[in-house]
C-alpha cells in the first residue's frame, strides 16, 4: 500500500509543472516596456502634427509653444538688437510680428542669460519646423547618450525614452534635456576627468538655477580643477556672447531677469502656482504666504546642501554622491517647472548603476514602479487639457523627484553604515585570514 502510495506521488510530482517568477525588472522586459511606451508616445506626437495642433497648425504657420519663444529670440540675435528681448514691451511686439497678437505669448523674455542666445542662433537658421524637430531629436540624444554612459545597460536608453517627464518635455520642445545632459555628462566626468567636468558645470550656467548645489560639492570634495575649469568656461562663454551680440545685452540681462523673476516669484496669491514644482511653488499653490513658502524653500535647499556636503566628504560610493547632488539639484531651486525635471533621469541612472553593482535594498523596486508608475498615470490621465489642470501643473513632478532622492539618501546612509561595520570587522580579523567580500551587507543582487 504505502509503496503505490509513494508511486502516486512521485507522478503526480512529474505532472505538476513548476512556476515560472516573471521579473518586471528583467532586462528584456525592461526594455520592451519602455520601447512600447515610447512608441505610443511618438504616435500621440504623430497624430496631433497631423491634425495641426502640434508645431505647425493646419495653415502652415507656427503653433506658439516654448520654443516658439526662443526661435523668435534666436532671429532677434541673429538679424536684429538682441538686448530688445529683455524689454517686455519689445519682446512683445517681436513675437507678435512673427506669430500674431494672442494670449498665449510670453509677457517677457524668460530671463536666459544671453550665453543661452549661442545655442538659438544656429536654430534661428533653420526653418520654424526644421529647428523645433532638430532641437528636441539632437537634445534628446544627448540625455539618452548620458543616460547610457552613466549605468551602460540598453535597458537604461528605452527607459528613458518611456519616462513621463521625457514625453512632456520633448512636445513643448523645451530644454529640460539638454539640463539633463549638461548635469548628467558633469557628473560621469568630475570623478576621473575633472577639466572636463568643469567645462560641462560651466555651459550649465545658462540655466543657473541648477547649479546652486556644485559649489557644495565640489569644495567638499576639493574638486579644485573642476571649479577653474568651470570658472574658465563661464567667462569663455560670456565674452563670446559679449563679442558676439554686444555688451549692451549683458547690461539689459540684469533688468529682464529681475522683471521676470517679479513675475515668477512675486505673483499674485491667485496666479497659477501649480506650475511651479518647487517647494517654493507647492507653499504658493496652498495659498501659503510668500513669507512661509521662502521659509520651507529654504529649508530645503539648506537641508539638500547639507546633506550634500556630508555625503561629498564621506567616503560613500560615488554613483551615490553624485545621485544625491543631481537629485538635489532639482529641489534646491525655487524656479523649475514640469518639463525641467525631464532631468530626473540623470539621478535615477546613477542610483540605478548603484543597485545593478550593490543589488537592490528591500522596497526599492516597489518605489521604482511607483516613480514611474504615478506620473505616467497623472500624464494619461490629464495630459495637456487645455480646459483644466494639466500634468505640468499638478505637484508630481516635486513628489517623485523627492522620494527618489529620499531612496537615493536611505542607500547612502546604508552604505556608510556597512563601510562601518566592514571596518570594525576587518579590525577583528586574524592576520593572514582572507576577508569574506560582502560580510555585513543585505542587499538583493540583480538578476539582470
Amino acid at each position: 500500500m504505502s509503496n503505490a502510495l509513494e508511486s502516486h506521488r512521485k507522478a503526480a510530482d512529474l505532472d505538476r509543472k513548476p512556476s515560472r517568477h516573471v521579473d518586471i525588472f528583467n532586462s528584456r522586459w525592461l526594455q520592451s516596456f519602455g520601447y512600447a511606451f515610447a512608441a505610443l508616445y511618438l504616435v500621440y506626437f504623430v497624430i496631433l502634427y497631423r491634425a495641426g495642433s502640434w508645431i505647425v497648425g493646419s495653415t502652415g504657420l507656427p503653433i506658439y509653444t516654448d520654443f516658439a519663444a526662443w526661435w523668435a529670440a534666436g532671429l532677434q540675435a541673429l538679424h536684429a538688437d538682441p538686448a530688445a528681448l529683455y524689454d517686455p514691451d519689445e519682446f512683445a511686439k517681436i513675437q507678435i510680428a512673427l506669430f500674431g497678437p494672442g494670449e498665449a505669448l510670453y509677457p517677457n523674455w524668460p530671463s536666459y542669460p544671453p550665453t543661452f542666445f549661442l545655442v538659438l542662433t544656429p536654430l534661428a537658421l533653420l526653418p520654424y519646423r526644421g529647428a523645433f524637430v532638430t532641437w528636441d531629436v539632437v537634445t534628446l540624444l544627448g540625455c539618452i547618450a548620458v543616460v547610457y554612459l552613466i549605468v551602460r545597460r540598453r535597458a537604461a536608453i528605452a527607459l528613458a525614452l518611456a519616462a513621463p517627464f521625457s514625453a512632456w518635455n520633448f512636445i513643448a520642445a523645451q530644454n529640460g534635456f539638454l539640463t539633463a545632459s549638461l548635469l548628467g555628462a558633469s557628473l560621469l566626468f568630475l570623478e576621473r576627468r575633472p577639466v572636463m567636468a568643469g567645462v560641462f558645470i560651466g555651459c550649465l550656467t545658462y540655466k543657473p538655477q541648477y547649479g546652486i548645489l556644485f559649489p557644495v560639492a565640489l569644495v567638499a570634495s576639493r574638486q579644485w580643477r573642476a571649479i577653474a575649469s568651470a570658472a574658465v568656461t563661464a567667462a569663455v562663454l560670456a565674452a563670446t556672447s559679449a563679442a558676439l551680440f554686444g555688451a549692451e545685452v549683458w547690461a539689459a540681462f540684469p533688468r529682464g531677469f529681475a522683471v521676470q523673476s517679479e513675475l515668477s516669484l512675486a505673483a499674485d496669491a491667485d496666479s497659477n502656482w501649480g506650475y511651479l514644482q518647487t517647494a517654493y511653488g507647492l507653499v504658493r499653490s496652498l495659498h501659503g504666504p510668500a513669507k512661509l513658502a521662502w521659509l520651507v524653500q529654504g529649508l530645503v535647499t539648506l537641508g539638500g546642501a547639507a546633506i550634500v556636503w556630508k555625503s561629498w566628504r564621506s567616503r560613500v560610493r560615488y554613483e551615490l554622491k553624485a545621485a544625491i547632488l543631481s537629485a538635489g539639484a532639482l529641489l534646491a531651486t525655487p524656479y523649475a517647472f514640469a518639463y525641467d525635471m525631464a532631468a530626473i533621469v540623470v539621478p535615477a541612472a546613477f542610483l540605478a548603476a548603484d543597485q545593478l553593482s550593490r543589488g537592490f535594498l528591500q522596497g526599492e523596486k516597489t518605489t521604482w514602479i511607483v516613480l514611474f508608475g504615478a506620473p505616467l498615470a497623472v500624464l494619461v490621465t490629464l495630459g495637456d487639457n487645455a480646459r483644466g489642470t494639466t500634468f505640468g501643473g499638478t505637484p508630481v513632478s516635486l513628489f517623485a523627484v523627492l522620494v527618489l532622492f529620499c531612496v537615493i539618501v536611505r542607500r547612502a546612509l546604508r552604505s556608510s553604515g556597512n563601510q562601518l561595520s566592514q571596518g570594525a570587522e576587518n579590525s577583528r580579523v586574524i592576520p593572514g585570514r582572507p576577508i569574506r567580500a560582502g560580510s555585513g551587507t543585505h542587499e538583493h543582487r540583480p538578476s539582470d
